[in-house]
């Protein structure tokens, strides 16, 4: 994905939230926003998301004001502890929105959230209690941003291939083979666990796609190179396999853990 961050009053670029974003093979777009003037910060912000049209903009606290005062169109919102009632003059926000708050922030109350969701008419379940303080820097509340950044970005469900090809799948590996297997169910493809080199991460990543015989298909990679040769596959981008499943064992997993992978051992089918 490429995500679009705002950060916080007297924090900068670079912080643990964007770091770790970033760190999960996303691109991160985390200009610096002038803490005295607000109008500023949006100005900047609005520049950064038109020039680079982003999937999604993640803003935490003075940030998530930043955000829910841009003109972002329909890309999903995901605020962190949102400071609107001290910034800007957005008093709610569009319906793919999502919060996440602790509900112990001594800096930005909890109530502040449950009054946004209020006024945007959104349902109860557009906030997420999460972490300790106003930082949301804890492990489980960074596991949440992430999730709820991919949420947002996946593309509707279709049972056409040829719309599947032409989806962004961005950031959601495990999510596009399994809806690649589901689609093509008729023929006999094999989902892949694994990991492939990443230029851009300069180290490795883990990965998911899908084999048939000689060729693969990776619904992450840019259209008109999501179907290619095996052999080319593995060359360009060295690609190793961690775990094979047939299409059934496949959908057997996701029903059964409940996500698309990967499946750790405790996971597993039972032999």
């Amino acid at each position: 994905m490429t995500i679009l961050f705002l950060h916080g009053w007297q924090s900068s670029p670079g912080g643990v939230k964007p770091t770790f974003l970033a760190q999960q093979g996303h691109t991160v777009l985390n200009p610096a926003l002038p803490d005295e003037d607000f109008e500023e910060a949006v100005r900047v912000a609005q520049a950064e998301f038109d020039k680079h049209q982003p999937m999604v903009i993640v803003g935490s606290s003075r940030g998530g004001a930043v955000a829910m005062n841009m003109d972002s169109g329909d890309v999903p919102l995901v605020l962190l502890c949102p400071a609107w009632k001290k910034y800007g003059t957005a008093t709610a926000v569009k319906k793919d929105t999502t919060i996440l708050h602790a509900r112990a922030d001594d800096v930005v109350p909890f109530t502040d959230s449950e009054e946004l969701v209020e006024n945007s008419g959104l349902p109860g379940t557009a906030i997420a209690e999460v972490g300790n303080d106003h930082r949301l820097a804890d492990p489980q509340s960074l596991e949440q941003m992430l999730r709820v950044c991919l949420d947002a970005c996946v593309p509707e469900w279709t049972d056409n291939e040829e719309e599947l090809f032409h989806e962004e799948w961005g950031g959601l590996c495990y999510l596009a083979a399994m809806r690649w297997i589901t689609v093509a169910e008729e023929f006999d493809w094999m989902l892949i666990h694994g990991s492939v080199w990443s230029n851009e991460c300069g180290t490795r990543i883990d990965h998911a796609w899908c084999e048939r015989g000689e060729f693969v298909v990776d619904l992450t990679r840019p259209v008109g190179a999501r179907i290619v040769g095996r052999e080319q596959y593995y060359r360009v981008l060295k690609a190793e396999i961690s775990k094979k499943y047939s299409s059934d064992d496949a959908l057997s997993l996701s029903v059964k853990n409940g996500h698309h992978g990967p499946w750790d051992e405790s996971e597993q089918l039972e032999e």
